[in-house]
């Protein structure tokens, strides 16, 4: 199993997210344990359960704020430096999978 940068910086991400024009579809409550569950069977580390489950649902803030996929994927990146854009790419669909599989559907 890789070993993978723990994701200190993805809850900065939060800043990124931009009030729309639009009400986005109201995000589910999403599963927490699940989430983190499905982040630790890919492999991913974290320093704190809490700022992964704040970096996933800001994963979800972008994308319902008009974020392509590509910006997002690169904006987690840019954040977690020992990341590559297939690490950066799976934490956004886990994300995604979890809290606000609505965005899936638009791929």
């Amino acid at each position: 199993m890789r070993t993978l940068l723990a994701l200190l910086g993805v809850s900065a991400m939060i800043g990124f997210a931009v009030p729309a024009s639009a009400d986005p579809p109201p995000e589910p409550d999403g599963d927490d344990a699940g989430f983190l569950a499905a982040l630790h069977q890919a492999g991913f580390s974290f320093a704190s359960p809490g700022s992964a489950i704040q970096a996933g649902r800001a994963v979800c803030s972008c994308l319902n704020n008009g974020e392509s996929g590509l910006e997002l994927v690169h904006d987690v990146k840019s954040h977690n430096p020992g990341m590559d854009m297939e690490m950066a790419s799976n934490f956004a669909i886990i994300s995604a999978k979890f809290y606000c599989p609505h965005q899936l559907s638009k791929a």
